[in-house]
């Protein structure tokens, strides 16, 4: 599978921290949170609103990473790497405590496809007419999960239709199917510049926790 250029960008270096991690060193593992933190909990966003559990499930799993330093073993793309570990904590905390601000769609791929008209509607009842920056996050808050969660690692993250499917472990048809849904979507919600709105939420949202 081919990198995309965002994640060659620093994966050197994440890859790096990562083995002076095994051998023991407490700054390199440091750096190595701090530079996926923001990343980590943008991405929890998709799935739950409750602050404190995403900050726990990170939380976890970097006090897991330094705890089983020493047998993880190799891994290459850093960054995919900790989204994964992050989506299953967050799934298994999902399971176990059965959190309802989750939906099913976490376990189907083609659960909870809310119907565009329904959306549309939705949208009309907010009344939201503020900044763009608010109506770009109410609008993608109306989509369903898996969308919003397509749209993160497409835009947010830059990972390609196959990247986006391994980490998801769905395959490379749904993501398109869940990509071209929440286009539809956001076409009719922001008939002129949609993609430049979106892109430049996630921009924004890459600078501010």
């Amino acid at each position: 599978m081919v990198k995309s250029a965002s994640l060659s960008k620093n994966n050197e270096l994440y890859v790096s921290l990562w083995e002076q991690t095994q051998l023991g060193d407490r700054a390199a593992f440091s750096k190595l949170c701090e530079a996926h933190y923001r990343l980590l909990f943008n991405y929890a966003l998709n799935f739950t609103a409750d602050k404190e559990a995403i900050k726990d499930a990170i939380q976890d799993l970097f006090l897991q990473l330094w705890e089983k330093r020493a047998t993880i073993g190799t891994i290459n793309v850093m960054s995919i790497y900790l989204i994964r570990a992050v989506r299953n904590n967050l799934l298994y905390q999902m399971r176990k405590n059965k959190w309802q601000d989750f939906s099913a769609d976490v376990d189907s791929e083609e659960a909870n496809i809310a119907d565009e008209t329904n959306v549309e509607d939705q949208w009309i009842s907010t009344e939201i007419y503020s900044q763009n920056e608010q109506r770009v996050r109410k609008a993608l808050e109306l989509l369903p999960k898996r969308q919003r969660e397509v749209l993160f690692l497409k835009f947010y993250q830059g990972l390609s239709h196959d990247e986006i499917a391994d980490l998801m472990n769905i395959n490379k048809q749904s993501v398109s199917n869940h990509l071209q849904k929440s286009m539809t979507t956001l076409r009719t919600l922001f008939p002129n510049h949609w993609e430049l709105w979106v892109i430049t939420y996630f921009i924004q949202l890459k600078m501010t926790l």
